[in-house]
């Protein structure tokens, strides 16, 4: 697989960055006046409320997917999450992990883009499961009716970078670039049967 120089994927984030500071002002700015309205806009201004926190939650979380944002805690990089996965269709679960444990810096966001692809994985919903090591390696599988990994994940890690990135490929080859820069060895296991395997992220 062929990825982007360092420069490359410096110059990613730091445009992205500067995209997430300068919308999340213009967001921020949205909602504090739709609070100043009280009891005017109705129906409509509590949609518009909704909106405008739906959208601040995802600008925060696509900060997060940028990197740079420090070394977070396993639980506090989950909640990040919370009501991104398949558009709000599915859930993390992560059973009996500690999250307490603290993830480096560069883990942090190969760690979001692996879980948001596990949701991308669920057409109708259902679970993202988180299992393992968090300090030394992960599973991330989807489960839920119709769950199945993108076929551009499995062919990107078996070396084919997709030529058009489109949809969920975007994310694919974010993981990927990510995963490399960060020295995570990204895997997949393909059991029989319909079954979507898991996702192995074994860190440095």
């Amino acid at each position: 697989m062929t990825l982007p120089p360092t420069a490359d994927l410096n110059l990613a984030r730091l445009v992205g960055l500067r995209l997430c500071h300068d919308l999340g002002g213009i967001v921020g700015t949205i909602g504090n006046a739709l609070d100043m309205i009280t009891g005017v806009g109705g129906e409509a201004q509590t949609l518009a409320q909704d909106a405008a926190e739906v959208l601040r939650k995802r600008l925060v979380l696509w900060r997060a997917l940028l990197g740079g944002q420090g070394e977070a805690t396993l639980g506090a990089t989950l909640a990040l999450l919370d009501g991104q996965l398949a558009g709000g269709r599915a859930e993390a679960e992560t059973g009996v992990l500690d999250l307490s444990v603290s993830l480096p810096e560069a883990v942090v966001p190969v760690l979001l883009a692996a879980m948001l692809l596990g949701g991308e994985a669920l057409p109708r919903g259902g679970r993202v499961r988180l299992a393992g090591d968090p300090q030394r390696e992960l599973a991330i599988w989807p489960e839920g009716l119709r769950a199945a990994w993108p076929g551009s994940l499995v062919r990107a890690l078996a070396g084919e970078m997709p030529a058009d990135a489109m949809g969920r490929e975007v994310t694919v080859i974010w993981l990927c670039t990510l995963a490399a820069a960060a020295g995570v060895r990204l895997s997949i296991a393909m059991p029989p049967g319909d079954s979507a395997g898991p996702l192995m992220l074994t860190l440095p």
